[in-house]
């Protein structure tokens, strides 16, 4: 057994370079971050019917995030969206959940209204005319009341067109209007030689 003397003897016993008779004061351990929704949000809050919606979010500190109705498993992600296609008026729940099953949720509504007025085609006789002789303008729209401006009356026998017999040349308006009163335009120029 090898006897130390004085200093080195007490270093020694310590086992360290320096010994203190004080406690050794410890940081307290840091209490664990609570899981967070940062934002929840809807682009277009109001909705035609069979549109797509985009959901945005962005959660803090989640093992888990989830979107609901119907259930969907979405990523733990600071900013992040997702494309839903609501058949109706719908609230969806964003739910986030850390290690230890601590939860936080958000809601947002998605109101549905009619369908988007929207014209699928519209189709003009001639592009060239003399003046004073006929031309017809037809048109396919969906969800819409469609009028053509310069002002002309539907035919009877063919509610989808009209006809004019311009004398000028005559940029012809077709416009669908919804039951919400959005609009869809299109426009077509008849040149009178």
């Amino acid at each position: 057994m090898k006897l130390v003397h004085g200093a080195a003897a007490a270093l020694a016993a310590c086992g360290l370079t320096a010994c203190s008779s004080e406690p050794v004061k410890r940081a307290p351990a840091a209490a664990p971050q609570s899981v967070r929704i940062l934002n929840f949000y809807a682009t277009a809050p109001n909705l035609p019917l069979r549109e797509h919606e985009l959901l945005c979010y962005g959660v803090e500190n989640a093992k888990s995030v989830w979107l609901e109705p119907p259930r969907q498993e979405l990523s733990a992600a600071l900013s992040r969206c997702v494309e839903v296609e609501p058949k109706e008026t719908t609230t969806y729940t964003l739910t986030a959940e850390d290690a230890d099953g601590r939860r936080a949720t958000q809601q947002v509504t998605v109101t549905v209204g009619p369908p988007k007025a929207k014209i699928i085609e519209v189709r003009v006789s001639a592009l060239e005319v003399k003046a004073g002789d006929p031309v017809s303008i037809c048109w396919k729209a969906q969800n819409a009341k469609v009028t053509v401006t310069p002002l002309i009356a539907p035919q009877a026998a063919q509610p989808d067109c009209v006809v004019d017999s311009p004398k000028l040349t005559t940029t012809y308006t077709v416009t669908a209007i919804g039951k919400g009163g959005e609009r869809d335009q299109e426009k077509v120029t008849v040149r009178v030689k």
